[in-house]
C-alpha cells in the first residue's frame, strides 16, 4: 500500500484530499498545526476542524497535531517513509499574507524550504514531492487587443502583485532549484478560487451562501465585475490525485481549475435562485486584488486526463446542500 504524507492535511483542501486518497486505499498521514487565521469565523473553524478529524479517523487516516515548521515533521517523515509528500502548508487566503507578511513567510516559504532541506538527501526514496501553489502567482491576467482576459497558462511569465502570490512563486522557484540540484521529483499545482464542503476561510462562496441562508444582503464590490475561475473541491482533489500518480506529471507545473472565468455577480445570481428574496447590492469599492479570470487547463487535460465536472451552478448546488445540513451546528 502506497503511503502519502500531507503537510497541512487537516485544512480545507488537505482534508478533502486525504479523504479521497484513503477511500482509494492509500495509507494516509496528515500533520497540521491547526491554527485558526480567521477569528471572526471561529465557530465554523472549530466545528469543521473536529468534523474533519472525526471523518478521517473513520477512514483510518493517521493525524498529528503539531507545528509543521518544527522538527517533528522531519521525525514523522523518516518514520513514515512516504511514497508521496504533499505540501499544503500556507495561509488559507491571500489577504492574510498582506496583513501579516512575517507569518506568511513562515507558513509559505520557510516551511517549503525546510521540507526541501529534509528530503534532499533522500530524494531517491520519494516518488513525488507535490507543492500546492496558487493562481495568484500570475498577478494580473493578460488581456487581448479587445481587453478580454486571456486564460493564464503555465508557460507565461508570472508577475505576482501581492505578498501571497510573491511567496508562492518564490516557493515554486525553490522547488525547481532543489529538484535540479538534488534530483527531487516534483509536481507543482496552481489552483484557483477553490470552494466546497468544510471550507471556513471566508471565501466569497462561503460568505454569500451563509448570508443567503440567514437572509442577509449580498454586497458586490465593484459591481460584482471581478472574475474568478471557481473550482469545486472535488475537481481539485481529483486533479491532484491524477498528477500524483502520473509519470507525465514528473517535474511539471499544472493549472487545476474548472477553466472558466465567472463574475462575482454571476455567483450572486446563482445563489439568488435558491433564495429569491435576498437583496443584492452593488458598490464602487475596488479591493486590491489581481484582475483574474479563466485559467488554461488544457495541459492537465492532455497529460493527466483531467476532466473537471463541476461548473459553478453544480458546485454551488452541492455545497449549499452540505451547508444546510451543518450550519445550524455552529452558526445559530
Amino acid at each position: 500500500m502506497k503511503r502519502v504524507f500531507i503537510i497541512g492535511g487537516l485544512g480545507f483542501i488537505g482534508y478533502n484530499l486525504a479523504k479521497k486518497l484513503a477511500q482509494r486505499q492509500y495509507e494516509v498521514y496528515c500533520i497540521d498545526s491547526l491554527i485558526n487565521y480567521m477569528p471572526t469565523n471561529f465557530a465554523a473553524w472549530n466545528y469543521y476542524s473536529k468534523y474533519r478529524q472525526q471523518e478521517l479517523e473513520l477512514l483510518g487516516v493517521k493525524m498529528y497535531i503539531e507545528e509543521v515548521e518544527g522538527t517533528s515533521v522531519k521525525q514523522r517523515y523518516f518514520s513514515i517513509k512516504p511514497d508521496y509528500l504533499i505540501n499544503l502548508a500556507a495561509m488559507p487566503v491571500a489577504l492574510l499574507a498582506d496583513i501579516n507578511p512575517q507569518q506568511a513567510k513562515i507558513n509559505i516559504f520557510d516551511s517549503n524550504f525546510q521540507l526541501l532541506e529534509m528530503i534532499k538527501g533522500a530524494a531517491s526514496n520519494l516518488s513525488r514531492y507535490i507543492y500546492i501553489s496558487s493562481s495568484m502567482v500570475y498577478g494580473n491576467f493578460l488581456r487581448d487587443s479587445h481587453q478580454q482576459i486571456i486564460p493564464a497558462n503555465e508557460n507565461q511569465t508570472c508577475k505576482p502583485i501581492d505578498t501571497y502570490g510573491a511567496f508562492k512563486l518564490s516557493a515554486e522557484i525553490l522547488v525547481q532549484q532543489y529538484a535540479y540540484r538534488y534530483k527531487i521529483p516534483f509536481t507543482i499545482i496552481r489552483p484557483s478560487a477553490v470552494y466546497g464542503p468544510t471550507d471556513c476561510n471566508m471565501r466569497v462562496t462561503e460568505i454569500f451562501l451563509k448570508k443567503a441562508i440567514k437572509h442577509e444582503t449580498l454586497e458586490l464590490d465593484n459591481g460584482g465585475q471581478h472574475e474568478l475561475d471557481f473550482t469545486y473541491i472535488d475537481d481539485l482533489t481529483e486533479g491532484i490525485y491524477l498528477a500524483m500518480i502520473s509519470e507525465k506529471a514528473h517535474n511539471e507545473i499544472f493549472n487545476l481549475s474548472y477553466g472558466q472565468g465567472r463574475k462575482i455577480a454571476e455567483l450572486a445570481s446563482i445563489v439568488k435562485k435558491y433564495f429569491p428574496d435576498i437583496v443584492i447590492q452593488t458598490n464602487d469599492s475596488k479591493p486590491f486584488r489581481p484582475n483574474r479570470g479563466a485559467m488554461d487547463v488544457s495541459k492537465a487535460k492532455t497529460l493527466l486526463g483531467y476532466n473537471p465536472s463541476f461548473p459553478l451552478e453544480k458546485g454551488i448546488e452541492r455545497y449549499l446542500d452540505f451547508l444546510q445540513k451543518h450550519i445550524n451546528n455552529y452558526d445559530i
